[in-house]
């Protein structure tokens, strides 16, 4: 049960990360501090994206309680697998041999350390 929180926290967050990309689109850099924070705070992506990465941020100190820190914190090196799918579907990025290589080996790393 614990792994499918874990998983579905990494989810949450990735999905928060792909919410701050969108929204950082939508922000004004060009015009000062105070127009840029007015103008974050009035884009509903970044603010969802902020709200989803913060979720997963306090259900890890609830987890950590629980869980073992040297297994729960090789789980979160998930949300380099997961978000990188999660831009090549929703935005088009792209993904080269070398980055998906690295991915690979993520997860590999995951399932070795869950595994023990």
């Amino acid at each position: 049960m614990q792994l499918l929180i874990v998983f579905g926290l990494v989810i949450l967050g990735a999905f928060g990360t792909l919410l701050l990309k969108i929204g950082a689109g939508k922000v004004h850099y060009s015009q000062g501090v105070v127009p840029l924070l007015d103008s974050a705070f009035r884009n509903p992506p970044l603010i969802a994206g902020m709200i989803m990465q913060m979720i997963p941020l306090v259900a890890w100190v609830v987890l950590l309680k629980y869980m073992p820190l040297t297994k729960l914190q090789p789980m979160i090196a998930l949300t380099y697998v997961v978000t990188p799918i999660l831009a090549i579907v929703f935005l088009g990025e792209q993904l080269g041999p070398l980055r998906a290589t690295g991915i690979g080996l993520i997860v590999l790393g995951v399932l070795l350390v869950s595994a023990s």
